[in-house]
């Protein structure tokens, strides 16, 4: 009956819009990469960061990991980085690999401007012949057989930063229409995001955030409300549509690692089925005496987030 109830949901969602969406981390501000190539090098350091999001405990096949690599060329005032994302969602599997680039534009002596253009592969695999499928083989929209395909893919964003604030905003899969959306083809996505920094004294920080994704048929806005310690600690609350709640707590165990967890929890038709959701970051970063960046950069640096 689980299994029944977890096929009827993915392939329910299949059914309407031929493909998943983009997975959006609950720690998204810790890898802005993989929504936004225009977040490519900000910070300046040399920065590698693992993310492991176990959605749905209970289900099988639900996981997400994203490998990010970037760094900044001072002299000529880009950021250079690699993009990897495996994501499993029932039957489908998606593997996304991308190179991505930054140039960013001074404005002023605290602010400036980037624009990010990512360039790669994604590979679909529709495992049409695994227990999902079994359960009913009658839907004509429902492939029996096992699927396989390899498309180009490109993503542009820009992203806007001053001492205390950010805005960004990114298109994914650029050259798929929703027209020509298939089960084996991506559907673009469209995410808009801004966080702001409020000092509470010398060592308290109050840093909220919304980011909204948009592939046309699903919207979601997530609400985030940050506390940061010393610019070490960091716990951050967060609701998305529809009522799903989480926290995570980051912390810096050195000047060169930094791990981050998260749990969140949706209550919905299927929050009878499953734990939850666990995410883990690790990251680390080989510091780099980068003036242009850190001049302007002093509020989103790596260490801060």
């Amino acid at each position: 009956m689980k299994i029944f109830i977890i096929f009827i949901f993915l392939f329910g969602i299949i059914g309407e819009t031929y493909s998943q969406t983009d997975p959006m981390l609950f720690q998204q501000s810790h890898v802005r990469g993989m929504i936004n190539p225009a977040a490519t090098g900000k910070g300046g350091d040399i920065v590698s960061s693992l993310s492991v999001r176990q959605q749905w405990i209970g289900f099988v096949g639900t996981s997400t990991q994203v490998l990010l690599v970037n760094g900044f060329v001072n002299s000529i005032q880009s950021g250079f980085g690699l993009t990897c994302i495996f994501d499993g969602f029932g039957p489908q599997q998606t593997n996304n690999i991308k190179a991505n680039y930054a140039f960013f534009v001074p404005f002023y002596d605290e602010a400036f401007l980037a624009l990010g253009l990512g360039v790669g592969v994604m590979n679909n695999i529709y495992k049409g012949g695994d227990y999902y499928v079994l359960q009913h083989p009658f839907d004509p929209a429902v492939p029996l057989e096992t699927q396989s395909k390899t498309l180009p893919d490109f993503d542009f964003g820009f992203e806007f930063n001053t001492n205390n604030f950010e805005f960004g905003a990114s298109v994914t899969h650029i050259t798929y229409s929703y027209h020509d959306q298939m089960i084996m083809r991506p559907m673009r996505n469209y995410f808009v995001y801004t966080r702001a920094k409020f000092p509470i004294n010398k060592k308290w920080d109050f840093v909220p955030g919304v980011t909204w994704q948009n592939n046309r048929r699903i919207n979601a806005v997530e609400l985030n409300t940050g506390i940061r310690y010393n610019n070490n600690l960091y716990i951050n609350f967060a609701y998305r549509n529809p009522m799903n709640l989480g926290l995570g707590v980051g912390i810096n165990l050195n000047d060169n690692f930094r791990l981050v967890y998260s749990y969140d929890y949706g209550f919905d038709n299927l929050s009878s089925y499953n734990s939850g959701t666990h995410e883990v970051t690790v990251s680390y970063a080989i510091r780099v005496n980068n003036t242009y960046i850190k001049n302007r950069l002093r509020f989103f640096k790596w260490r801060m987030f």
